[in-house]
């Protein structure tokens, strides 16, 4: 079935420049986060001013509140609050994810400049998020205070108890659920937006009532053991007076579901840029002008990955679904009569396999232990004879002309033992000073903060394998089809380097299942590097299945080396005619 966004009879694209995708698409997940915010606020004003006895008194009350100023500038106010919020947190989706080599640089990137002020972002939200809830409803607890009488003022508690508990809300959600999870993740099956919207608005929901649960009892058993003297501090600064109110229980509810309410408005943001930013793009094919980023440029553009992956996931899409696209890859440039489409698809999907299996290596290969010099002592002894047991040597110091030149050979390989046991010397001294170097850094920690952490290579490539997916699948579906509607034949000149390739890339994936954390027995079945590890291999493999599917009967007249031809033999059941 063919995904809804996709219209197979486009054959030329918008042309646009990688600025121009980034800021439409960034653009409407910013205003689509910021009028959601303003939906959940005039949602929860109906809802909290329900009156079913009496609908003209509720609907006078809600008309009533929606024309009133203060309730507006709150709403621009916190609008603001929320579209700087989302311009900042755009560039973690958008830039390159780092992949910290030591526990030095994953401590640097946490309390980076940016970290902390989207930290600082999102604790403001959380309180100005609850104080204009507070102000725009009609309640006791409309004000942070109350005149005790004409002199004074006083502290309503209940009041600063949800304020400091947006707070804490805010400072939660950073640290537990932002910081943990910012990868973009592409739908399985291509969607509509209003249909994806409709699908996880429920499911979201959800998520943020069970995420509300644990700021709330964090911050209630907080409260309940520092919240006298907290208020003290407050009302000293502020000169404020306590208002004589006791709680009830049901503040602890309000603050659960104001919590949940900035959860909901939170996860809505972080949905809406999934949904924008994972939208599928088509890339024009042939290049106009320079400003044109075509589909062949965008697959290499490794600094900005969201084109990358934008760039395969069309690849993927133009293989299966397009073929009057298709057709652009398959013709021959007027004048001149070369594929340049196609040399340049090739070329850049080749680099990104040749790049990921040189990643691959790097990350499941052993360092190689030295073997042990042999000890050229041992052999003098049957060599060189003692000086009390040769006669000879007892006047070295002389002149003798008649001591043969075998004899000065022993001599000089007794010198050359000499050395040999100063160098050995020194080689267990250096020995030494490196273990009580190595003591050292265990001792103070220096090889748990600068010491490489296993397995970064790997997370890397795993992380990068939905890029693996598509343009594997993508390049062997167009390889496939080109037996039909490749009526030049440009992609059989191809044919083996891309066999060859993928076979490499292959043969390194299956070095992943020697990997202990990559194990079935040790990883999760819902692990992502386990997930994304079965999913790249299978993806590799269906691609060469769909290859030796189509040319298996003519692999006996393309040019494959004997390791390609016997590996395909063996996994792929290939039966090839001399």
């Amino acid at each position: 079935m063919q995904p809804a966004t996709i219209n197979p009879n486009l054959t030329t694209p918008q042309t646009f420049s990688y600025k121009d995708i980034l800021v439409k698409k960034l653009a409407r997940a910013v205003a689509c986060s910021v009028v959601s915010q303003i939906v959940i606020l005039l949602v929860y004003i109906t809802v909290a001013n329900i009156n079913i006895l009496s609908p003209v008194e509720w609907t006078s009350s809600i008309l009533n509140t929606f024309t009133h100023l203060s309730t507006w500038i709150f709403v621009i106010i916190f609008s603001l609050i929320i579209f700087a919020q989302c311009l900042i947190c755009a560039k973690d989706y958008v830039l390159m994810t780092s992949y910290c080599s030591t526990r030095f640089q994953q401590i640097c990137r946490i309390f980076s400049v940016h970290n902390f002020i989207l930290l600082l972002l999102h604790v403001v939200t959380g309180g100005a998020f609850v104080w204009q809830i507070l102000s725009v409803i009609e309640s006791s607890n409309q004000s942070l205070t109350i005149k005790c009488d004409e002199n004074r003022s006083c502290l309503v508690e209940d009041v600063f108890f949800l304020i400091i508990g947006g707070f804490w809300t805010g400072f939660y959600f950073f640290t537990k659920v932002y910081i943990s999870t910012k990868q973009l993740v592409f739908p399985v099956i291509q969607q509509r937006k209003f249909l994806q919207f409709r699908s996880n608005i429920s499911v979201l929901f959800k998520q943020s009532v069970a995420t509300a649960v644990w700021p709330t009892f964090y911050f209630a058993v907080f409260y309940y053991l520092w919240g006298n003297e907290l208020e003290s501090r407050f009302m000293a600064f502020v000169n404020l007076d306590r208002a004589s109110r006791e709680s009830s229980i049901l503040i602890y509810v309000y603050l659960w579901w104001f919590s949940t309410l900035y959860c909901f408005s939170n996860n809505l943001m972080r949905f809406f840029f999934h949904l924008f930013l994972t939208e599928p793009v088509q890339f024009p094919i042939v290049k106009e002008n320079i400003y044109i980023l075509t589909l062949q440029e965008a697959i290499n553009m490794d600094n900005l990955p969201i084109i990358q992956n934008l760039a395969c996931l069309d690849l993927f899409l133009l293989s299966q679904w397009s073929p009057m696209r298709r057709q652009l890859l398959f013709t021959l440039s007027q004048p001149g009569g070369h594929p340049h489409n196609w040399n340049s698809l090739t070329e850049s999907v080749l680099k990104l396999f040749t790049d990921y299996t040189n990643l691959l290596k790097k990350s499941t290969e052993h360092p190689t232990q030295e073997k042990p010099k042999k000890q050229t002592e041992t052999i003098f002894p049957f060599l060189v004879q003692s000086p009390q047991t040769d006669p000879r040597l007892k006047f070295r110091n002389l002149r003798n002309l008649s001591m043969s030149g075998e004899f000065l050979d022993v001599v000089n390989v007794t010198h050359n033992g000499s050395s040999n046991t100063v160098k050995s010397f020194k080689e267990n001294i250096d020995e030494s000073v490196q273990k009580v170097v190595s003591f050292v850094k265990i001792l103070f920690g220096i090889n748990f903060l600068f010491g490489e952490l296993p397995q970064v290579n790997i997370q890397k490539c795993l992380g990068n394998g939905q890029l693996i997916i598509w343009s594997s699948q993508g390049i062997s579906e167009l390889t496939a089809v080109s037996l039909v509607e490749d009526k030049y034949g440009i992609v059989q000149k191809d044919l083996p380097v891309i066999i060859s390739t993928l076979v490499q890339l292959k043969q390194n994936l299956d070095k992943l299942n020697k990997v202990p954390s990559l194990s079935r027995k040790v990883a999760a079945l819902d692990d992502f590097n386990y997930r994304m590890k079965n999913a790249i291999t299978a993806a590799v493999k269906h691609s060469l299945f769909k290859i030796c599917l189509n040319f298996g009967e003519y692999f006996g007249d393309v040019p494959l080396s004997k390791d390609v031809l016997h590996y395909l033999q063996i996994n792929f059941m290939l039966k090839t005619t001399n």
